[in-house]
């Protein structure tokens, strides 16, 4: 994948978006506001010149297919004659790919997402998820990292795993950070979570987390863009499967 694959998707654990402290507005009023924010905040990265990648039919320099180019990015009167270069041909552009998803099979589990270019400023995203989304500043941050490969883990190690993970995140108001696959251990994150939120133990205290995935591995990324406003998606992941958040 070319230069654009360092966009990145956020999707989060939604359910926690609920405080006392905040003012209760109106759904059209939220996304009004939030998609306002959005516009004037987030953008991403597009290509903006086509150039087809040598011995790949249909697959741009950018790593990207011709059909998710823009008419002007095909024909480029701007461009022409010139030699393909990320610095020049790789623009930031408004975001478009932002709003509620539900993932088909796992209930009616409503979370939120957002495609942004890897230039963001953490700040804009601090604020995204703190004043447009709600979320309570967290008193610790929890990195997940580790291979993608899926690995065997015993059941005795996977059970202590999930309740140190689990109970940590609950009772110090962290957030849980992964790549947001699942695939890994970013598979054992999603999957603790998963349960913690569907047991009566969950009640307790919600936990959220956050999945930072580049734009170009998401499954089906076609159907959460919505050019001209915060959108809800109902997304069907893999037989089986469940996403991290």
């Amino acid at each position: 994948m070319g230069e654009l694959a360092e966009d990145v998707e956020l999707v989060l654990d939604s359910s926690v978006a609920k405080s006392g402290r905040y003012c209760s507005l109106s759904p059209s009023f939220h996304r009004c506001s939030l998609s306002c924010w959005v516009k004037e905040n987030i953008t991403k990265k597009e290509c903006c010149f086509y150039v087809e990648e040598d011995g790949r039919e249909g697959i741009c320099m950018c790593g990207y297919p011709k059909v998710q180019h823009t008419d002007e990015a095909i024909k480029p009167e701007e461009f022409m004659r010139e030699r393909w270069d990320p610095h020049r041909h790789i623009r930031e552009a408004p975001t478009d790919a932002y709003g509620d998803i539900r993932f088909g099979g796992i209930g009616q589990k409503t979370s939120k997402y957002i495609r942004v270019s890897s230039n963001t400023r953490v700040d804009l995203l601090y604020q995204l998820m703190t004043e447009q989304w709600k979320l309570h500043p967290p008193n610790l941050l929890i990195s997940v990292t580790g291979g993608a490969k899926n690995f065997y883990m015993k059941t005795h190690l996977k059970d202590k795993f999930r309740r140190w993970l689990t109970k940590v995140a609950q009772s110090t108001g962290a957030w849980i950070l992964t790549g947001g696959t699942h695939t890994g251990v970013m598979k054992h994150v999603g999957m603790a979570v998963r349960d913690y939120t569907q047991s009566s133990s969950s009640l307790k205290g919600q936990i959220v987390t956050i999945g930072v995935a580049t734009w170009g591995v998401i499954h089906n990324r076609e159907a959460l863009v919505h050019p001209e406003v915060s959108c809800y998606s109902c997304y069907t992941s893999f037989p089986g499967d469940h996403p991290t958040s």
